[in-house]
């Protein structure tokens, strides 16, 4: 009755394999028992191991080749000690916000690691962007770039800026297209050879290169390589074209991740000796490569930990009651996904057992949306057994919409050689007055 019996590809083992649980044990994370974590550190919680975050840095750096620098995007896992796990392990970082920016600096990368994306970058952005002087801010309008400039000139520095293309068509193999036809992300491709042009005279402004990302969740190494090719040929005809050099290249990212019955894994080894027929068309040895990485780095390495606290029956099904819910785990309640379906959910106490019962999970908040899964095949349930959502270790807390209902916030715990480190502290039920005030405390 497995959700995935007689599938070629099993989402759930294969997570289970990637964290390296043993076989017919209890679910365990970085050698400790979830349910262990669970006593001492309460539920909901976020468990992450880092000899997994490690692993999976190794993976693709070795994949890709020593010229391609691997930046891990913050924006899937903004947890610091998250973050100082990579860069301690070789990688750069790619931000989204001041706050990430922040984050980046207090976990020790070198500024020439960092690279800020997003099409909306406000004035704090640019003010921290500019003052911590990273690599490159990745410009996606010619507004954009006013606006860099006009920061950079008031600091009375220079600073680093790329071109994010923006192709004339959608390019293929993403799952959520980021690029192509018109789009709020990156400069159209026909306007970038005028931008550069407007970035070389400006004295506060230092031409970095092109920047691309297609999309995220992509399963094709094919159709990433391609749109690899591409850039680099862009780049190619327009330094032709205008005389200007591009120091480096930004490929993007988005390699998939197998959640799901039919996803299948991305071929990273496919990746690596495809763009390494594409560096090798190059003609300029000196130009420096970049790709940017979140979910297929972190996801595998992380479980969202929660308690069955009711079983109820109704209309002939059963009813798990979670006391975690989409409010911490947007991602695994389907938020943002056309098709709602379920993420990997195993009893952590018996991760391997055989799934002979049909559950429905949801969580405590009062909307019909709060929901896991329904009609899930699990080994039976009983109140206060742990279940964990398996792929959590990105896209999980980040994405979420924890305000809702003013729950408290998960703690996340990070394991490491052993042992579990609280690196985010829970939230408390008082939490839902921090910064709020009423109008008789009087103007700010």
């Amino acid at each position: 009755m497995s959700p995935n019996a007689g599938s070629p590809f099993d989402p759930v083992n294969t997570f289970l394999v990637q964290l390296g649980n043993p076989k017919g044990k209890a679910l365990q994370v970085g050698g400790i028992e979830a349910r262990e974590l669970c006593g001492r550190f309460g539920s909901p919680l976020y468990v992450y191991d880092a000899e997994v975050f490690r692993g999976r840095l190794s993976m693709v750096q070795q994949a890709l080749g020593e010229k391609v620098k691997v930046l891990f995007a913050v924006k899937s896992n903004s947890n610091l000690a998250v973050a100082k796990t990579f860069v301690d392990a070789g990688a750069g970082l790619e931000v989204a916000s001041a706050g990430e920016l922040f984050l980046a600096q207090s976990s020790g990368v070198e500024t020439s690691l960092v690279q800020f994306a997003g099409p909306g970058k406000g004035p704090e952005d640019l003010q921290a962007a500019v003052r911590m002087g990273i690599y490159s801010l990745n410009a996606e309008s010619e507004a954009e770039v006013d606006a860099i400039s006009e920061e950079a000139e008031r600091q009375k520095k220079t600073q680093g800026v790329a071109i994010r293309v923006n192709p004339p068509q959608s390019v293929g193999g993403s799952r959520m297209r980021m690029g192509g036809g018109s789009k709020k992300f990156g400069v159209d491709l026909e306007r970038v050879p005028a931008l550069m042009e407007r970035i070389r005279v400006d004295s506060h402004l230092e031409l970095r290169g092109l920047h691309i990302y297609a999309g995220t969740q992509c399963f094709s190494a094919k159709a990433w390589v391609e749109n690899a090719g591409r850039l680099l040929d862009w780049a190619l005809e327009m330094q032709k074209t205008t005389g200007i050099p591009l120091p480096s290249l930004n490929f993007g990212g988005g390699f998939g991740v197998p959640y799901f019955e039919g996803d299948q894994p991305f071929d990273l080894e496919e990746a690596g000796k495809g763009l390494a027929e594409v560096l090798a068309k190059d003609p300029d040895k000196e130009r420096r490569y970049f790709v940017e990485l979140g979910r297929f780095l972190c996801a595998p390495a992380g479980v969202y930990l929660c308690r069955v606290i009711y079983l109820k029956e109704s209309q002939g099904k059963t009813h798990a009651i979670l006391d975690g819910g989409m409010h911490q785990h947007s991602a695994a309640a389907g938020v943002g996904s056309i098709l709602r379906r379920a993420f990997p959910i195993v009893k952590a106490e018996a991760p391997y057992a055989e799934r002979d019962k049909a559950y429905t999970l949801g969580g405590p908040l009062c909307t019909p949306a709060d929901e896991f899964a329904a009609d899930y095949a699990l080994p039976s349930l009983d109140q206060g057994d742990v279940l964990a959502i398996l792929g959590s270790g990105g896209y999980g807390l980040t994405f979420s919409n924890h305000s809702f209902l003013s729950h408290p916030t998960p703690g996340e715990v990070l394991v490491d050689q052993g042992e579990a480190y609280l690196v985010r502290t829970p939230g408390k039920p008082e939490d839902i007055l921090r910064d709020q005030r009423l109008p008789e405390d009087g103007p700010r």
